[in-house]
């Protein structure tokens, strides 16, 4: 028996399985996107396989009921917050490393050692800003550990600008140790350099 011709609650259960097939297809589509950018090569088709199966599920009882509006209003609504969705989904999970750049007015070493005591390493650099003389500092850091990382920065160096860049794959450099050995879901990955 075709448990969507039952009857009474075809007008409730679609719009619902609808909206939940939607959230669940566009969040694994915004995690997908996120790890093909950052390189997740074996992990992005199993999840784009999951994702399609999603997306023609919500399609396939939309365009069955296409003349319904509240099919319409729940798959864009599952779209939406599908979303949203995602992106609380990638925040929660941080894989991969960034690039923390901070620019001070002047060489703070207890804020280069308060970060070094972390495990990772800094490279400090003299530069010259509209105002002066400041000081660069870079660290390449998990995005799990970038958190606790910014809040020392800001305790320590309130004044400091700071930038954040994602970045694809590392060749070497100081890190803390890690027992799983990968970093926040994803392997490491080294670029080869030359030909």
């Amino acid at each position: 028996m075709d448990f969507l011709s039952a009857g009474a609650l075809t007008p409730v259960l679609i719009p619902l399985l609808v909206f939940g097939a939607r959230v669940i297809d566009v969040s694994l589509e915004t995690l997908r996107i996120i790890l093909l950018a950052r390189g997740g090569r074996f992990i992005v088709p199993v999840i784009a396989f999951i994702e399609i199966l999603f997306w023609i599920l919500s399609l396939g009882l939309v365009v069955n009921g296409f003349s319904n509006p509240v099919y319409i209003l729940s798959y864009a609504a599952g779209f939406a917050t599908g979303n949203y969705a995602g992106i609380l989904l990638e925040e929660r999970l941080a894989m991969g490393v960034c690039v923390l750049r901070v620019i001070t007015s002047e060489e703070d070493h207890s804020l280069i050692d308060a970060i070094r005591a972390t495990g990772y390493g800094v490279t400090v650099v003299a530069a010259e800003g509209l105002h002066g003389p400041c000081t660069i500092f870079y660290s390449v850091v998990r995005r799990c550990d970038l958190l606790p990382i910014t809040r020392v920065v800001e305790e320590m160096s309130p004044c400091a600008f700071c930038t954040i860049e994602d970045v694809r794959s590392t060749t070497r450099g100081t890190f803390p140790r890690s027992d799983e050995g990968t970093w926040s879901g994803l392997p490491r990955r080294t670029v080869r350099i030359g030909k």
